[in-house]
């Protein structure tokens, strides 16, 4: 391979930067949506609460992404509402995942999730859908 294939190869474009985030948007859309405002509404319940909170944290990140006016931080009051977990637990399962280093600590009481991170989540859920629907 010679030195102009190899720098083609390296110095890519916008392109690759719209296409993950497109792929990302593909596999949260199946989980939540997120309002225009910012507000995320999970599609299953079920999930546990540190997923719900990870999921939470990834939809307001993607959403930032692909709209400015959406902040990619969520307070634990967003935490609690949109997951529908007690204020508490919201709060600590927020802590689990800065300590998994999913998310940082933006400001007292405010998360949001690492960007490499959010795509290895995404993937493990989509995983855990395919063995649960096939079981």
């Amino acid at each position: 391979m010679d030195f102009a294939e190899l720098k083609d190869r390296f110095l890519v474009d916008e392109n690759l930067q719209t296409e993950r985030l497109a792929k990302l948007v593909e596999r949260a859309v199946n989980y939540c949506v997120v309002h225009k405002d910012g507000t995320v509404e999970l599609k299953d319940s079920r999930l546990p609460g540190r997923d719900q909170v990870k999921l939470v944290l990834s939809a307001r990140l993607i959403a930032s992404r692909l709209e400015k006016s959406v902040p990619d931080d969520v307070t634990v009051e967003q935490l609690a509402e949109y997951t529908g977990l007690p204020k508490n637990q919201a709060a600590a399962r927020a802590k689990d995942c800065v300590d998994e280093r999913f998310a940082e600590r933006t400001g007292r009481g405010a998360y949001k999730a690492r960007p490499l991170k959010v795509e290895e989540f995404l993937g493990t859920l989509s995983s855990q859908k395919v063995s649960r629907s096939a079981s």
